[in-house]
């Protein structure tokens, strides 16, 4: 029982709980005593199906099964947090939808398509979408395009590298910040440097070159877990929100 006055726990779905990321969300849930973990969504057809989401991924049973039916948990659930695969994100936006439940949604890769369903979902729901939900990196994108905005005349460039196993190249955030580069220079020519090697986590360079000098911002991700924090911080803060369309910018602000 909750003391009184007590805040009430925000109950989570995570979507994608035995990948990378869902391992390391599962692990780092119970250092945020803000968050209920309400249910644990894996693919179809996986033989670990109704087994202990904290046990079968190596973790502190939690009491939460893993189960292939988003729709069937998101009556109790107020945010889904999704790192599954891009192919998934439109079921998961959809029934998000339906549930009139907030989405963070950290795949990457995701078919360009998509943005007109984002768009409209965004008219019932409060949906953030994240190429990268660190904090750190949410403010490299302000300073890059802080950059571009006072060096026009700078040439631009991002080189980007993560582990051998990530499959979208370049990655999501190596394309955010493309973006954002192009949106306060739109003369600019980025050129943009993808590169896939043993277990890097992930880092992110973005260079401005003038004449005889240049600009050099960088981050880099020693451990997964900087991604997971920010996206149950994110979640939390998402859970509240009214219908629109959000960025982690505004988490940070």
């Amino acid at each position: 029982m909750s003391a009184p006055g007590a805040a009430r726990p925000t109950r989570v779905v995570l979507v994608g709980a035995l990948g990378r990321m869902g391992r390391t969300l599962l692990g780092l849930a119970p250092q945020f005593p803000q968050v209920q973990l309400a249910g644990a969504i894996i693919a179809p057809g996986s033989q670990q199906l109704g087994q202990d989401s904290g046990t079968a991924a190596g973790l502190t049973a939690n009491g939460v099964a893993l189960s292939a039916e988003l729709a069937a948990v998101l009556s109790a659930a107020e945010v889904v947090v999704d790192f599954s695969q891009p192919q998934a994100s439109a079921a998961t936006l959809a029934a998000c939808r339906a549930a009139g439940c907030a989405l963070l949604l950290g795949t990457t890769g995701y078919p360009p398509a998509l943005e007109a369903q984002f768009a409209e979902a965004a008219r019932r729901i409060a949906l953030l979408v994240a190429p990268n939900t660190s904090l750190g990196v949410t403010l490299l994108l302000e300073l890059a395009a802080r950059a571009a905005a006072a060096l026009p005349t700078f040439r631009p460039r991002i080189c980007e590298t993560h582990h051998a196993g990530k499959r979208d190249a370049p990655s999501g955030t190596a394309l955010a910040l493309e973006a954002v580069i192009r949106s306060h220079a739109p003369q600019a020519v980025v050129e943009v440097e993808s590169r896939r090697t043993g277990e890097v986590v992930g880092e992110h360079r973005v260079s401005f070159f003038g004449p005889a000098e240049s600009l050099e911002l960088t981050h880099r991700a020693q451990d997964r877990a900087v991604f997971a924090r920010g996206a149950l911080a994110a979640a939390l803060w998402l859970a509240s929100r009214p219908p629109g369309r959000y960025a982690m910018r505004d988490v940070l602000s």
